[in-house]
């Protein structure tokens, strides 16, 4: 082995220790699983927070349908009410022509 070779293995040795070694913070070097752990943390916050906000939304949109339902229900129920009043009333004047 030459030691040109020697050299640049000991250089990619270094590179790859210190890629192991992990992000340097204020506070020293840092563990790439603490990095990893944290940036889990903080999408695990994000996905909450977007789920939530999306969670407020939902409810809104079912107290709108519920609203508009009831009112829905309310028409439907007057409609039929009158429809039957009209039919009852238009049975009963037929029926005492006839007789």
């Amino acid at each position: 082995m030459k030691i040109d070779e020697q050299f640049e293995n000991i250089v990619k040795l270094l590179d790859i220790q210190t890629e192991r070694q992990g992000a340097l913070s204020p506070f020293g070097p840092l563990n790439p699983v603490s990095t990893t752990l944290r940036a889990q943390e903080i999408f695990r916050a994000n996905q909450e927070a977007r789920l939530t906000e999306l969670l407020s939304s939902l409810e809104s949109e079912v107290a709108t349908l519920e609203s508009k339902y009831c009112t829905a229900l309310d028409t439907l129920t007057l409609a039929i009410g009158n429809l039957r009043a009209v039919l009852s009333n238009s049975t009963d004047d037929t029926v005492g022509t006839d007789v």
